[in-house]
């Protein structure tokens, strides 16, 4: 055998050596890994479902916990913000029984001319979806109260089903208002709902009988408070809800030319003693008023709210 004869030989040798060492290299390290492998899978199992129990029960849990404790302390807005990042067990129970308290929270934070939610009512004319809130205006702060009127015009009645001499005092609005229209309040909303001295304003234009004052929860602006409250006739401008433009609220034909507004009630006497005033569609006041007995006018009831300590 030749020197290169040789040379080769031990190349290839060498070579076999190296390749054999690499197999038994990879073999190892295949080994390594496999071993690796089974102590690590069932440790990133164990933590995926302690990320699972964690995200799932452990974090909800101490949130509603949290949230009974801001309730306890009567942070109603902190707890029902809380409560709605969650689904856990009665979070969401929990969360719909505080919806008035939170309400009110929110109210207490709203300034005048503001717009808040408080109570539902039919509004879409949709009865299967239930009914939707209610949108107010902040009209007054005084104290730990604050007046509210709807936003929109949430249905049309008679002043009154028969043609009489009628007040506020008599009248059949008043009795729906603070009849079945409360009623739609929960007991809990209802709690909130102030008793309000309701004065008998005369109609400055008129000398008819504005009757007695009384006490009620719910009621109609006057010709003084809407004039207080709503400082031009565009302001005073109110659009029905769908559910009321489907029951046939009332337009004045002389000013409601391309307008979405409507004529909506005050509990002011007209200059007769069967009349009630209105807002007309443009805004304006209707001093002498309508017939109580024979308009569907639109109706926003008004009501103080007890906003507490």
């Amino acid at each position: 055998m030749s020197l290169q004869d040789q040379l080769n030989a031990d190349r290839s040798q060498a070579k076999s050596r190296e390749e054999a060492e690499a197999r038994i290299a990879e073999q190892k390290a295949a080994g390594k890994r496999g071993r690796i492998a089974a102590i690590a899978a069932p440790i990133i199992v164990v933590c995926i479902a302690f990320v699972i129990v964690l995200m799932k029960l452990i974090i909800p849990g101490q949130k509603l916990s949290k949230a009974k404790t801001l309730i306890d302390s009567g942070d109603y807005k902190a707890a029902y913000i809380l409560l709605d990042s969650i689904d856990y067990r009665n979070s969401r129970e929990l969360q719909e029984s505080i919806k008035p308290q939170y309400r009110i929270a929110l109210i207490s934070e709203a300034g005048v001319g503001s717009y808040v939610f408080f109570g539902s009512y039919e509004q879409d004319n949709d009865t299967s979806d239930g009914k939707e809130d209610i949108e107010w205006i902040v009209l007054a702060k005084e104290g730990n109260k604050a007046l509210i009127i709807s936003k929109y015009a949430l249905d049309c009645k008679l002043y009154h089903t028969s043609m009489a001499a009628v007040t506020w005092e008599t009248c059949s609005l008043r009795q729906w208002l603070n009849g079945p229209f409360l009623n739609t309040f929960s007991d809990e909303e209802r709690s909130f709902i102030s008793d309000t001295a309701v004065t008998a304003d005369k109609n400055p234009s008129f000398s008819t009988s504005p009757g007695n004052d009384v006490a009620d929860k719910v009621f109609l602006l006057s010709i003084t408070e809407v004039y207080r409250y709503f400082g031009s006739d565009e302001a005073r401008k109110c659009e029905p809800t769908a559910y009321t433009e489907a029951h046939g609220v009332w337009r004045s034909s002389k000013f409601s030319t391309g307008s979405k507004a409507v004529c909506w009630w005050l509990r002011s006497p007209g200059h007769l003693s069967d009349h009630a005033v209105l807002v007309l569609v443009g805004g304006c006041v209707d001093s002498e008023g309508r017939g109580g007995f024979n308009i569907l006018a639109g109706v926003r009831p008004a009501m103080w709210i007890d906003l507490g300590s």
